[in-house]
Parts: C-alpha cells; structure tokens; sequence
C-alpha cells in the first residue's frame, strides 16, 4: 500500500508539472503573438507580486502598477467580471476576461489567466488590448475618447443653490447644455427621495464653512437617473467671486454594484425563509449568526423576550434567539449530543449528522435530523458552523415500521423465522450457555379444518401469549412458521436448567383454548437442544431440537425432550 501510495504521488507531481509547462507555453505563444501583450503575476491572495524567474518570461512586459490588489487595476464596474473569473480559475485551472484599466478606461483589454500556484506559487495573467466585441485576431481599437461619458465634473453655486457655471465634462455627464443648467436651481434636479439629505448636507455646508459630502440621484435631461458623489467646498467667505464649488463623481457602477448584492442578498435570505428545513449558522463562539423562521417552527422555540435590534439587519436580528433558546425542546441527550457534534465541526472541521428527539409541548415527542457543518476559509480556519435541521418523524416512524415488519411475524408479534435465527447466531457468538426450545402444536391442522383459519389465527395468537408469560424476560421468541415457535435461552446453565423452561413451556401449552366457535384443548410437541462444550452453528442447535422435537411427538404425551438425552447420567434424566 505504501508503493501505492508512493506511486500516486509521483503521477500527480507529474501531472501538475505538465499542466505548469503547457499553461507557460501557452502564456508566451499569446505574448509572442500580441504585440502590446503584457504579463502580470498575483499570490494566491490576489496581491500583485514580482514576476518569479522560474517561470521563464524573461524579456516579456510586465504590466506596471501602484496597487497591490489586482482586482484594483480595472475600473469599478468590471471588477466582479474579474472575481468570477478568479473563481473560474480556482475551479478550471484557466480564466478569461475583458475588462477595462483604470489608467485608461476607454480600452478594453483581455485577460486569460493560468493557475500556476502548485508549481511556482502564483497565478500568471497575460493580457492585450481588444475592442469590446473583438475576436481574438482582430486589430485591437481604441475607442474614441471624447465620446466615453466623463464620470466626474465640477459647477459652481451661489449660496441659494443656483448654478454658477458648469465645465464640459458635467454637461457631458448629465446631457444638458450650459443654457439648461446655468441659473437654475440644483435641488430640482435631485430624486425627491434624496433632497432631505442634500438639503442637510448644503445647510452644514454653509452654517460651518466646512467640507461636506453627499450622495444623491441626479435626473439626467433624457429622464434616467444618476448616482453621484458630491463634494461642497464652501468659498462664500473668501474674496469675489464668492461661490461653492461642488465636485461631482459619477458612483452608478458602484451603486448598481450594491443595488444587484442587496437584491441577490434579499432573493437568498426568501429562498432561505421558503425552506422547508430549518437553518441555523453559529460563529466561532456559539452565538446565533442567523436563522430563518422554519426553526423555530420545528423546535417550538419562541423570539420572544429578545432586546430589539437596531440597525440595517434590525428586521432579521430582533428575531434572532440564542442557542440555549433553540434547543430547549431537545431532550437532554439530543441536546449533549448535538453540543458535541458542534464542539468537533468547530474545533476539528468535521461534518456529521445525528438524529435525537425534541419534547414539544403537551408531551409530544418528534425525531429531529440536525445535518452540522463547518464553515471553513480557504486557509481552512474554521469560522462557524451551519446546521441543517428537519422534522423526520414520520420517516422515522416509516423506518421503524419496516425494520418491525422485517423483524416480527404480524399475526403474533414473535420474531419472524429470520430474525429470531439472527438473534440465535448472534447468542452463540457470545455465549456456550445457549440453548433452544423447539414447539410444535399437536393437532393445529383439524383446528384449521373444522373451525377455520380465522380460529387457526387466534389460537396462534393465544399460544404466543402463553408462551412469552412461561418465558423469562431474557429469552427471545419466534415464530419459524405455521404452528412452530423456537424460543432461544439465553444464560442458561446447563441441560437441567434447559429442561426445567421446557417443561413451564409444556405445562402453559397443556390448556383449553376458549375460541368463539368452541374451546380446544391444547398441547404441543417440545424438543430442547443446548450448546454446552460442543461447538455448534444455529442450524445445527435448530436442528437437534426439532429432532428431539419429533421424538416427544412420538411419545404422545406432551413432554419435552432434550436432545442426545443418552448422554445425561441417570439423575439428570
């Protein structure tokens, strides 16, 4: 196994070594062929770092940047374009992408990505220029810059609002010409949803002299509305002209940005409260992150007595109780046992599930599957767990439904033939002291004839309960079929001991049956085999007691019979 294991080892150490080779010559075949290609190399983190000289791009551009992360380099509206392709990458082993660079947003460039980590710790990025729509051998075209929308200008106010001047780029940005603009108030221009918030800002602006910030919508002249930062420097106390000057950044990338996770964030937290199992997530130290509504349906737990929350997750949070809360209903078990499987998920990463019971109100009982995960960082730091709970009990009650049908006759409630055998086995695993009582009624067959098979049934029926009355407590009963029974001593010391059970068995069996169509006298057949110093499988023992079984029916009297009873001295006989 340790070759093996040597083996497989060496194959993958190869195979990752192939991957490298080819993923590097494929990055310098596209940095031969695009003249203005460029490389740049990022750690597992994403932060740009030197380019390693085993990787053999010598003498190839390395893109220069200030920033350290490299999603930083594009423009804001292309960086999750980059994180999926991050993703892809982490999954494929390769990625590509089109994005714009901040240095220069009207270019699109395309990036194709290798996953070199295992062998040279880095992933390397070859990228070139590609108009939006390009294939890969077209000539790269730049757009033309003078038609890209500014995302940032300036205009000048007085101290009621009304505007000074604007510069081209801000026209640009809003679409208005200067006469449309000039003169007129800003504020009407503002979604009335934001002119609280501009109008404090302005008031503060000009009470104090101070900068001041707002962000707002702003009607565009086709309509549409624009996000925008403002920045008021206040210059009314300075020398003429005085004025303020209001510095606009176009932020509509970033707010839709927000406004598209705030929408997934919202469509996630409905699907969670849709479930039909209840959810649960935990941090490192226990407390509730969430949970959704469903579990508390299922544990019976109450929000109430909670201190309201305050704050964007304030809806969410003032429904949110403690652990301790959630599993009163558990019973005391379910609850140690579910404590445990959180305390390994937390501290050993390890996912199980378990089953227990919660104890709900007017004495109900339910089965609860609770499904505990970690949470786990890439580094593999655990940050919490989640846990999957449902209600299972219905399907526990089907399960145990079939393992009863599986295991018990249905007319009589003995064990059926193959799990009373079963039971046998697993007796003689453990124990020599074993021995087995075979029982056959005596005339059954003239029952089932003369009173039918109904009265057949309840004869069965009454036989068993006599003879689970004459039993111990420890012996286990079974039906092998039709009119036979085979009860399976356990702990018995010795033949002596055997016998005297048989002969309570006998003694029960030797009675009227009171039957609706009339009594019957019962009496049955009884062979007994025991293990002792003799080394014998459950067919064997079976088969010893149904052979002394016969001889007792040949004796016509009731009695039991041990098998190999010639080897009993006299007084045990």
């Amino acid at each position: 196994m340790l070759t093996d294991s040597i083996s497989i080892t060496a194959t993958d150490s190869a195979d990752t070594e192939r991957r490298a080779r080819s993923a590097r010559r494929a990055a310098t075949a596209l940095l031969r062929e695009h003249e203005d290609a460029m490389i740049l190399t990022q750690d597992p983190d994403g932060l740009v770092v030197p380019v390693p000289a085993s990787l053999g791009v010598e003498g190839f551009p390395v893109l220069a940047s200030d920033w350290r992360e490299g999603n930083d380099l594009c423009v804001a509206e292309d960086r999750m374009t980059l994180v999926n392709a991050w993703m892809e990458l982490k999954r494929e082993g390769v990625a590509e992408a089109r994005a714009r660079m901040r240095s220069d947003p009207a270019v699109w460039w395309l990036i194709r990505m290798f996953d070199l980590r295992n062998t040279h710790g880095v992933v390397l990025s070859v990228l070139w220029p590609a108009s939006e729509g390009a294939s890969d051998g077209e000539t790269p075209k730049r757009e033309v810059a003078p038609s890209a929308t500014p995302r940032f200008g300036t205009r000048r106010q007085d101290q009621e609002g009304n505007v000074i001047e604007c510069d081209d780029a801000y026209l640009r940005m809003f679409g208005y010409a200067t006469e449309e603009v000039v003169g007129q108030p800003t504020f009407e221009r503002v979604h009335r949803e934001d002119q609280a918030r501009l109008i404090e800002s302005w008031i503060a602006m000009i009470a104090t002299g101070r900068v001041q910030m707002s962000r707002v919508r702003m009607r565009r002249k086709d309509g549409s509305w624009l996000w925008v930062d403002t920045t008021y420097h206040n210059y009314l106390r300075g020398e003429e002209p005085r004025y303020v000057l209001a510095e606009c950044i176009d932020v509509s990338a970033e707010m839709s940005a927000q406004e598209a996770l705030q929408e997934r964030e919202a469509l996630l937290r409905r699907l969670l409260e849709e479930m039909p199992d209840g959810l649960l997530q935990l941090d490192s130290e226990r407390n509730v992150v969430y949970h959704n509504a469903r579990l508390l349906e299922i544990l019976h737990a109450s929000s109430a007595g909670q201190e309201p929350a305050s704050g964007p997750d304030a809806e969410h949070e003032a429904h949110t109780v403690g652990l301790e809360s959630l599993s009163r209903s558990l019973t005391e078990e379910a609850r140690e046992t579910f404590d445990a499987v959180i305390e390994r998920a937390l501290t050993a990463g390890v996912s199980e599930d378990v089953e227990g019971e919660a104890l709900l109100p007017f004495g109900e009982r339910r089965n609860i599957l609770m499904k505990v995960r970690p949470l786990l960082r890439e580094s593999g730091a655990v940050t919490g767990v989640i846990a999957s709970v449902q209600d299972v009990t219905d399907s526990a009650r089907a399960r145990r439904e079939l393992e009863k049908r599986a295991t018990f006759d249905a007319l009589t409630g003995a064990h059926n033939r193959e799990s009373i055998i079963t039971a046998l086995r697993a007796e003689l695993e453990t124990s020599a002291d074993t021995g087995v009582i075979y029982v056959d009624l005596d005339r059954f067959k003239s029952i089932n004839d003369t009173l039918g098979h109904p009265a057949g049934d309840e004869v069965l029926v009454q036989v068993t309960r006599r003879l689970k009355a004459a039993m111990r407590s420890s012996d286990a009963l079974g039906r092998l079929g039709g009119d036979e029974f085979l009860i399976v001593l356990r702990g018995v010391r010795g033949r002596v001991v055997a016998m005297e059970a048989a002969r309570r068995i006998s003694d029960a069996l030797r009675a009227t049956c009171s039957l609706p169509g009339g009594n019957v006298e019962l009496c049955a057949s009884v062979g007994v085999a025991y293990v002792g110093d003799t080394s014998l499988s459950a067919e064997a023992l079976i088969e010893q007691a149904d052979i002394a079984m016969y001889r007792s029916k040949e004796q016509r009297l009731g009695l039991p019979v041990l098998a190999r009873d010639e080897q009993l001295p006299a007084m045990e006989r």
